[in-house]
This record gives structure tokens, C-alpha cells and sequence, in this order.
């Protein structure tokens, strides 16, 4: 036997390779942060311009408000310069000052009539008594009619 080794051939083995998922990027990391600082951005701007807006609108309706009170206040001044107007003119002395400006005399001293007969309100006859006093609720009827 010689010395000599024979160098058989090797057959190639394969080596396992590490397989990379297919739906995750490898570079990912960057993207994420990226659309979670626009996300964060965009919620601060919304915040800000809604607390803007709210604020403008409640200085709108405080102006409004400060106009319709001094609406009622001119009303009620108004409402009671025509009160002490209505007053003043229903003072018995102007009405009769004004009344012999025109005019007018007084009247003279009222009369009564006193009816023979009277009928009650159900329709039977009554006599009349001169003592009582007439009821004025009762309707005073003739038979002459």
C-alpha cells in the first residue's frame, strides 16, 4: 500500500438559510416614526384651531349678547316713559280741564225711575216691594210690550 490518500469527492451540502418574512420591510423603523409624528402634528393642529375657532365664536356671542341687553334695556326705558305718558293723562283734573276746553259741561245730578212692576227672571210675576231695593242682576220687564 502506498502512502498515497485518495481524495474521494464531497458532495455539496446546502446550508440553511434564515428566511426573512415577506410582509415586514426590513427597514421599517423609520416610516413608522415618520407617520406617528404627522398623526401627532395633525391632532395638535386640530386641537389648536378648534380652541381657536370655539374662542371666536365665543366673542361673537358675547357681542351679540351685550347688543340684545342694551336692546331690552332701551325697551323698558321706553315702556316706562310711556307708562308716566298713560298716567299723566288719565289724571282726572287734565281730563276735565280738557274736557270744559272743548266744551263740555257737567252733568246734572242723576235721576232714578221707580217701575209699578217687575217681573222675576223666571217669569213669574212679583209684586213689588218698595222697601227692598231692586235687584239689578234681574231684568226689569213690562207686560205693555
Amino acid at each position: 500500500m502506498s502512502a498515497v490518500a485518495v481524495l474521494q469527492p464531497r458532495r455539496a451540502v446546502a446550508a440553511p438559510r434564515a428566511e426573512v418574512p415577506a410582509a415586514v420591510p426590513v427597514a421599517t423603523g423609520g416610516r413608522r416614526t415618520l407617520m406617528f409624528s404627522l398623526v401627532i402634528l395633525a391632532a395638535t393642529f386640530a386641537a389648536v384651531f378648534g380652541a381657536v375657532a370655539l374662542n371666536a365664536m365665543a366673542a361673537q356671542a358675547a357681542v351679540e349678547a351685550r347688543a340684545l341687553e342694551r336692546s331690552v334695556a332701551h325697551g323698558e326705558r321706553q315702556y316706562g316713559e310711556l307708562i308716566a305718558s298713560v298716567a299723566a293723562k288719565e289724571d282726572p283734573a287734565r281730563i276735565r280741564e280738557r274736557a270744559l276746553e272743548l266744551g263740555l259741561v257737567p252733568a246734572p245730578a242723576a235721576r232714578h225711575i221707580l217701575l209699578a212692576r217687575a217681573i222675576d227672571a223666571d217669569g213669574a210675576r212679583a209684586t213689588v216691594d218698595r222697601s227692598a231695593v231692586p235687584d239689578p242682576l234681574k231684568p226689569v220687564l213690562t207686560l205693555d210690550r
